[in-house]
């Protein structure tokens, strides 16, 4: 009976209550945007949803914040009617909204806590932000170059927003909450999809068969996912770690917790394989062996088995429930070889050289390429069903790709091009969307020149080395087989979540993406 009061008096506290909205906001909102609800359709409706946001955030700024987080994700959700030409994300609105009302209310003097003061970092964001504008004077589009610049300032203002509510590990530990159970609800959802697709229902993904969750792409979902694990690798060792030192037993409400975390470890893993995204593989496999040699080096062998349980059982469910079509050990192969399995139907018993180096090729041998769904109505057909190789074509079209944005920033050293102006020289991909450089760092050099690379290269080497150095202070120094603490805990984070924020994004350029911001924001905290 005491372990149930204790969870009922936990529940039924308002930290709870905003918990529980925050997962129905999320979910309301992927429904809204999947049965067509969203973008609203005209501006009085936006001007009245902002509105009511304003107020919350003039009310209570720590509430729209949290709701800001437990939003983050939510990157292919768009509240403005198409006619402004802008895409304004949940969070995006929250987070500005509550960034006004901060204003406001320190204007006003009925602010209840301190601003943070400008610290070195934030006066290197700035340049970063500078460098975009000083990028639109060479860009071939200025419109545009404007346009994105702008863009990127509201997503620096979000950095800033982050500073002023995250000042050390107590209000980190405040928003894990709402970030763990919105993450909750994007990684059942993306699940969700390829559950529909095998079965042949509505699955809302972008690339049939290749989850996209709440993100435009299965690769910006699988960044946010790899991001996600070293959050929950941390915690669920930080869970385990609290637990042993105060002796709590399976009655307690942390027990639950715990659980919970786990639980998510192995449907994140699920998730990640479902979206295909070898850039996030590989990102997963180095935070993951980066965990486990941190755990061998802690001679924590309980947690290290925990770890490895929970990523071959999310490797099972995958295929005990019939969750992907893909060839996974063919699409791992493609990494290191450079060449893809594929099936074909012939018209007739032919030999064909393989590999072979575009499908093109294969109309000389009366060959087609086929999915695996369709193999069974070939055979019927009469077609000759067989598996070559061929080069992968991601590996030339990234080729080609780097090799022009090198061009460009060899033409434009030092101001580059302007933001989204790459696009312009890229051209399109099939879905018409345009082309990026493939790089984040390729992607900032061209769109915000040298002072946006030196800035961001700062940043992130700031970060990553931090992390590095508190703990190789902890080995010089023999204490680093001591009961970790509360900055052991944000320090593991710091350089696991750098390595899953920058492997991905060497294949990527996902510097639009808001969980980027915020995780800037929160790993450059001093205290």
């Amino acid at each position: 009976m005491a372990q149930i009061k204790e969870i009922v008096n936990r529940i039924n506290t308002l930290k709870y209550y905003l918990l529980v909205f925050n997962i129905a906001l999320v979910i309301f909102l992927i429904i809204a945007n999947n049965v067509g609800f969203l973008p609203l359709k005209n501006i009085g409706d936006f001007l009245f949803v902002a509105g009511i946001t304003f107020l919350l955030a003039l009310y209570r700024p720590g509430w729209s914040f949290l709701f800001f987080i437990g939003t983050i994700a939510l990157e292919n959700i768009n509240l403005a009617p198409e006619d402004i030409g802008l895409s304004i994300r949940p969070y995006q609105l929250l987070g500005l909204v509550t960034f006004l009302a901060v204003g406001i209310r320190h204007m006003g003097g009925r602010l209840n806590f301190k601003l943070p003061k400008f610290q070195w970092t934030e006066y290197i964001l700035v340049l970063f932000v500078l460098g975009g504008f000083l990028g639109s004077l060479n860009a071939l589009n200025v419109e545009l170059a404007v346009k994105h610049s702008i863009i990127i300032t509201s997503f620096a203002l979000l950095y800033f927003l982050v500073r002023i509510f995250i000042r050390n590990l107590e209000d980190i530990k405040k928003i894990v909450p709402f970030f763990l159970t919105s993450s909750f609800v994007v990684v059942i959802y993306s699940i969700w999809q390829n559950w529909q697709f095998m079965r042949g229902g509505n699955h809302f993904e972008v690339m049939p068969g290749r989850a996209n969750g709440t993100f435009s792409e299965s690769d910006w979902l699988g960044i946010f996912l790899v991001f996600l694990l070293s959050v929950l690798y941390v915690v669920a060792y930080n869970f385990y770690c609290k637990m042993k030192l105060l002796k709590l037993g399976v009655k307690t409400f942390m027990f639950g917790y715990s659980c919970f975390v786990w639980f998510l470890i192995i449907l994140t893993w699920v998730a990640l394989i479902l979206t295909v995204a070898r850039s996030a593989w590989l990102g997963t496999v180095l935070i993951t062996f980066g965990m486990l040699l941190y755990l061998l080096l802690k001679r924590n062998a309980k947690l290290f088995f925990m770890f490895i349980a929970s990523i071959l059982l999310s490797v099972a469910l995958v295929y005990l429930f019939n969750l992907t079509n893909f060839q996974l050990n063919n699409r791992i192969q493609s990494t290191a070889s450079g060449e893809q399995e594929i099936t074909i139907a012939c018209q007739s018993e032919i030999e064909i050289p393989s590999p072979i180096g575009d499908v093109v090729e294969l109309n000389a041998y009366d060959c087609k390429h086929i999915n695996l769904e369709d193999i069974e109505r070939e055979m019927l057909a009469g077609s000759i069903i067989k598996k070559i190789y061929r080069k992968d074509p991601n590996v030339s079209i990234r080729q080609e790709i780097y090799v022009k944005s090198f061009d460009e920033i060899k033409n434009n050293l030092v101001f580059g091009i302007g933001w989204g102006n790459i696009s312009e020289i890229l051209g399109k991909d099939e879905r018409g969307a345009g082309l990026n450089s493939s790089n984040i760092f390729l992607e900032i050099w061209l769109g915000s020149g040298i002072f946006g690379i030196i800035s961001f290269l700062i940043l992130i080497g700031y970060i990553l080395g931090r992390g590095k150095l508190f703990f190789f202070k902890k080995i010089r120094e023999g204490k680093f087989l001591r009961q970790d603490s509360g900055m052991d805990f944000f320090y593991l984070f710091v350089v696991l979540s750098s390595v899953a924020i920058i492997i991905p994004n060497l294949f990527n350029a996902g510097i639009m993406l808001g969980f980027l911001w915020v995780w800037m924001g929160i790993s450059l905290i001093k205290n």
